[in-house]
């Protein structure tokens, strides 16, 4: 991992089943301050899927926090897949926002199976949220995806445990071109270890079934919504993504040549497009 910004400041939430790691940036001194974003991982990921984002969040004005989800990485979370339905994963965000920002909306980010869970709590919750940014998170792990059905990862996981995952990320990202840092593959390798097999597991259960069946409902929350994603080897084809975009009535961004993780890969184009979409909102 890179060295984290020193005005990062790690900080402990409550959820629904224990404590949940989070990292938390101010907005700069200098600057006016824009509100709260709140960053949601994906699966396998956590709070530090948004390092490079946060400081650049902070420098336009903005509040962030991210997290990890219950049983990823730092946080806490049960040994049974049972703790992890999706509105176990729903009750965590929404308790996250009551804590963060209780008494206004926040820019809501979800990242892959993040944006699976921002997507169920904005139309629980329209009211809490400012706007809805989907990064890299296309309809469904059922169809139109690049990824074996969520049921066969999960027999593999089951029978092989968290190191299968490890071994599945590391020949997709050889597959792709994509080589780490040794210190950087260290980092993303014993991370998976220290998620919980359930986590891994419920996630994968979770995701047997489209998150919202009828894109009509998150569209008629009348929350503005964002739909951005790199065009090369991400799980979803940009047709996929554009087709989907039309049907929530959402804005897009594209990031060119790049693939499922555009947050690590181009903060700065990602962080932009973020900005400006919220400044048209003001």
């Amino acid at each position: 991992m890179s060295r984290i910004s020193e005005a990062i400041t790690p900080i402990t939430l409550r959820g629904g089943a224990g404590t949940l790691a989070g990292w938390e940036i101010a907005p700069a001194a200098d600057t006016e301050a824009r509100g709260t974003v709140v960053l949601v991982p994906g699966f396998t990921g956590s709070k530090e899927d948004f390092e490079f984002m946060l400081p650049l969040l902070s420098a336009a004005g903005y509040r962030a926090v991210a997290y990890d989800q219950r049983g990823q990485y730092q946080s806490q979370g049960p040994d049974d897949i049972a703790g992890y339905t999706m509105d176990d994963f729903v009750g965590d965000l929404l308790g996250v926002l009551d804590q963060v920002s209780p008494g206004a909306p926040v820019h809501l980010v979800g990242h892959s199976f993040g944006g699976y869970v921002g997507r169920v709590a904005v139309i629980a919750e329209p009211r809490r949220m400012r706007s809805f940014t989907l990064l890299a998170s296309g309809p469904s792990s059922v169809e139109d995806i690049n990824f074996p059905p969520p049921r066969l990862v999960a027999q593999l996981v089951e029978a092989g445990g968290r190191e299968v995952i490890w071994q599945q990320m590391s020949d997709a990202m050889t597959a792709a071109g994509t080589t780490f840092a040794p210190e950087r593959a260290e980092f993303l390798h014993n991370r998976i270890l220290a998620t919980k097999q359930a986590n891994i597991l419920g996630i994968l259960k979770v995701m047997e079934q489209p998150p919202v069946k009828d894109p009509a409902e998150l569209r008629d929350t009348g929350v503005p919504l964002l739909v951005a994603y790199g065009d090369t080897n991400d799980l979803w084809d940009p047709a996929v993504h554009e087709r989907f975009a039309a049907q929530l009535g959402a804005r897009t961004a594209v990031y060119h040549g790049v693939g499922h993780v555009p947050n690590e890969d181009v903060p700065e184009q990602v962080c932009a497009d973020l900005i400006s979409f919220w400044k048209e909102l003001a």
